[in-house]
């Protein structure tokens, strides 16, 4: 069968007029398709930009924060309303001190090795508060008085407890005895026995020395076992008597030698004890000493 060419025509024109229009694309935030047939069906698509804000604020509004007073003690001071600054600082006991623009420093005194805390004044040896308070230790000054140890046998603080040193005879090497003096009141004595014989052939010269630490009082006291004594007191010291036995002597303060020759008398010989005191130390003093005796030297 053969179409005639305007049927055709015909045709493609009713074909081209129930055709679908093309869908519109727009780039973008949004796109929006329509599809028409039976109905209509609409698509919509939105895309956002995040937007981000950020805060300045430097506190909490109505927050407290420590602040330093003009008088060095710790104060709070408020967060203003729009949170970028701070009210006053408060102090106890009256005072303020403004530091608005928000920046606190740390606070700390030191005294002596003490740190306050925030809100706290310590002072060494107190607590919480503004009292202070003082502990004074003195220190015990309180010393014992030294203590002589003397060396000899004790007592011998009179004539009748003479320590007795012993005999000496003519020609033998001079002795030493020592001793110790506690204060002024104490008191030392000896004795030796001296003597003569046939060997002897004058004297006897007797010779006492005295070394000591302080100056104290020498004194020599003769005893002849027949006869009285006859002596002269060389210079610097005194002629006296024995307290108890009323021997003659001789004593000098400070004297570092005490010599004389010693007789009996002519017909008796010259066989003696002599008593040696040491004496008169200075108040509260521990003085030592040694005394060399030679009966004849």
């Amino acid at each position: 069968m053969r179409i005639s060419p305007f049927v055709l025509l015909t045709a493609l024109t009713a074909a081209a007029c129930n055709a679908d229009p093309l869908p519109s694309v727009t780039d973008g935030a949004s796109e929006t398709g329509t599809e028409t047939g039976t109905g209509t069906d609409t698509d919509t698509s939105t895309t956002a930009t995040p937007t981000t804000t950020q805060s300045d604020d430097l506190c909490v509004p109505g927050s407290s924060a420590g602040c330093t007073c003009p008088n060095g003690n710790m104060g709070s001071q408020e967060c203003n309303a729009d949170g970028k600054s701070y009210g006053m600082c408060e102090c106890e006991g009256g005072g303020s001190n403004s530091n608005s623009d928000g920046t606190l420093e740390p606070t700390s005194t030191s005294t002596d090795g003490v740190t306050t805390t925030e809100g706290t004044t310590t002072t060494e040896g107190t607590t919480e508060g503004t009292s202070t308070s003082s502990t004074s230790t003195g220190e015990d000054t309180t010393t014992e008085g030294a203590t002589c140890d003397d060396p000899g046998p004790e007592p011998n603080n009179s004539e009748a407890n003479a320590i007795d040193l012993g005999d000496q005879g003519c020609g033998a090497m001079a002795e030493t005895v020592e001793g110790v003096l506690d204060g002024e009141d104490d008191i030392d004595w000896f004795s030796y026995h001296g003597v003569w014989n046939g060997l002897c052939i004058v004297g006897p010269n007797t010779r006492h020395t005295l070394t000591a630490s302080e100056d104290v009082r020498l004194c020599v006291f003769a005893d002849c076992d027949q006869g009285t004594a006859d002596f002269n007191c060389p210079n610097g010291t005194t002629e006296t008597e024995s307290p108890s036995g009323g021997h003659p002597g001789c004593c000098g303060e400070g004297v570092m030698n005490l010599n004389f020759n010693l007789g009996c008398g002519l017909l008796n010989p010259n066989n003696a004890r002599l008593f040696i005191r040491v004496d008169q130390a200075p108040a509260d003093a521990c003085v030592e000493y040694s005394v060399d005796y030679d009966f004849d030297t």
